[in-house]
Parts: C-alpha cells; sequence; structure tokens
C-alpha cells in the first residue's frame, strides 16, 4: 500500500512527507505510549535476489521512550518476528546508538524520540510470484513514569520486477536508511586492547588501551552493556592508568541478577568527545572474560 508518511525526527534527521513518492508503507498504528508503529521501505519493488530494507519507525508520546537492545536493569527491547515468504531471510536488526533514559528515576538504554530499525532482507534468485508480502509481529515497550508493553502486526506488500531491472526509490527514505546505517556502532578498531576482570562479585574492571586518546576528552565515557552484566543505573567511574599510551580503566556495578556464566562482556563505548581516528562517538566490543570466572 502506498500511503503519505508524515514527516518525523528519525534518528537524528528529519524524514520528508512521500506523499508522491514511491516508497512503501505498512498502515500506521497507535498504541498506548506510542504514537505510530509502522514498516517503511524505499523501495517501489522488489527485485529477485537483491536485498531490501525494511524498517520499523517506532515514536513514542511525548516524555515517552522505548528501548534498545540492552535496556538496563528495567525496560525490554523492541523486538521483531518475521513470517516471510519461502526463501526470503531477514538479517539482524540495525540499531541506532543508544542515549541514557529514565524509568520512575532509574538510568536505562533507549530512545526518546522517534526510532527507525532497520532490517536488510534477502530474497530468493527466482521468485514466481507478481507481488509478495513480508509480514512481521513487532513488540516493545513505551514507558515514562509507568510502562506499555505494546505490540502490532505489520505487513508490507510489494510488487515483484524482473531481475536486472532497478526500480525507483525514494530519496529521502534511502536517505534516512544510510544515516540510521552510518551511525550505529561499527567494531572496535584491532589496534585497541581490552581486558575485564571481576573485582569483586558486584564489580567489574574494563581495561582499555586506546592510542591517540587523550583520557581528559574520555572522563564522560559510558558503556551501554547489552545483556545485563553491568548495572545501568549505578555510577561508571573512569580513571586514567597510563595517560601516554592512553590507558584507561572502567569501573562497573555488576547486579545479583546478572548472568551466572557469560562469556564475554559487550556493547557499545560511547566517548562524547568521539573516538580517536574512526570519526564516531561509538564502538561496539566484545571482551572475553578469563577462564575461570564464572565457575560451571
Amino acid at each position: 500500500m502506498q500511503r503519505s508518511l508524515p514527516s518525523a525526527l528519525i534518528a537524528g534527521l528529519v524524514l520528508a512527507g512521500i506523499g508522491d513518492s514511491t516508497a512503501l508503507e505498512s498502515e500506521p498504528v497507535e498504541r498506548p505510549g506510542i504514537r505510530r508503529a509502522q514498516f517503511v521501505t524505499d523501495v517501489s519493488a522488489i527485485v529477485p535476489g537483491e536485498p531490501f530494507i525494511v524498517g520499523l519507525l517506532l515514536e513514542p508520546l511525548p516524555g515517552h521512550h522505548t528501548y534498545w537492545r540492552g535496556p538496563g536493569i528495567v525496560g525490554v527491547a523492541t523486538q521483531i518476528d518475521w513470517t516471510l515468504p519461502e526463501g526470503f531471510v531477514a538479517g539482524e536488526l540495525i540499531w541506532p546508538p543508544p542515549t541514557e533514559v529514565l524509568m520512575a528515576g532509574i538510568v536505562a538504554h533507549g530512545y526518546k524520540s522517534p526510532v527507525l530499525l532497520l532490517t536488510e532482507i534477502a530474497p530468493p534468485a527466482k521468485i514466481e510470484a507478481e507481488e509478495i508480502a513480508v509480514t512481521a509481529r513487532a513488540s516493545w515497550m513505551s514507558c515514562a513514569v509507568s510502562c506499555n508493553p505494546g505490540f502490532a502486526d505489520l505487513s508490507l506488500t510489494l510488487p515483484v520486477a524482473k531481475p536486472g531491472t532497478e526500480p525507483p526509490r525514494d530519496e529521502s527514505i534511502t536517505k534516512a536508511f544510510a544515516n540510521v546505517r552510518a551511525a550505529a556502532p561499527r567494531p572496535a578498531p584491532s589496534s585497541w586492547n581490552f581486558a575485564v576482570r571481576l573485582a569483586a562479585p558486584d564489580r567489574i574492571e574494563l581495561d582499555l588501551v586506546i592510542p591517540g586518546l587523550d583520557p581528559a576528552a574520555a572522563a564522560r565515557m559510558r558503556f551501554f552493556c547489552d545483556d545485563m552484566q553491568v548495572d545501568s543505573d549505578e555510577p561508571q567511574q573512569v580513571s586514567a592508568t597510563d595517560p601516554a599510551k592512553g590507558a584507561l580503566r572502567l569501573t562497573l556495578a555488576r547486579p545479583e541478577f546478572a548472568p551466572k556464566a557469560p562469556s564475554s562482556l559487550s556493547g557499545v563505548l560511547h566517548c562524547p568527545g568521539g573516538w580517536p581516528g574512526i570519526g564516531s562517538p561509538f564502538v561496539e566490543i566484545s571482551v572475553p572474560w578469563p577462564k575461570g570466572t564464572f565457575p560451571e
């Protein structure tokens, strides 16, 4: 169904209305705490064998927020459960960087503004039908002082173009998708070194050596853990262990309900001043726990 998507702030940019565009959208739905939940894609038709992007737009009501993949000690991550035609494969969700949000005064990880979550879908090389439908159940939690769990069954019907053709795309949606992908945290460079240890049952020490880093610029660094190994509501302490080498220690509180035997500490590191050499304030890390840290 071709519809008009109203202008909305998405991942830090304005997505223009597309009343005369070729983009396709699902019917928008409202839920408690959510002004609009909707699928949108920038393609006017899919081409067999050529991947395309579907974005889930979640627009919370003023004062509300939704959650990142690692919500912290409160909240529930947004999820998309796809039902696709035979031979179609959905990739992992592409998440914009998280921010700190407050749920009844508790610090968590999420999005205060409209957010666009992307999924790349790979169609098979041969499609007999003239059109196909991609459907999914999207589920989320929208919170302010109280929380509103919600879900919606969303569907896009997409024409199928001939192989080798290039159906027109909506430039504003393509740009929005590109900006989300560009903002998504990248893996930390191989020249960076990390080590993690359990300093006490309730305390994690993450050591970092980042060449070219000014320790003063990293004073407000924050780690967004993606699996509840870190208490999101407790302060994170940054100390310089060897300023000349860009060596820091990040001390993190570990909650009682943390995973019992994790293999690694993973998530996103944020440095407001930006990380040296990568042009982004966000990086993905995954640091193996030393063998024997958690008894079997």
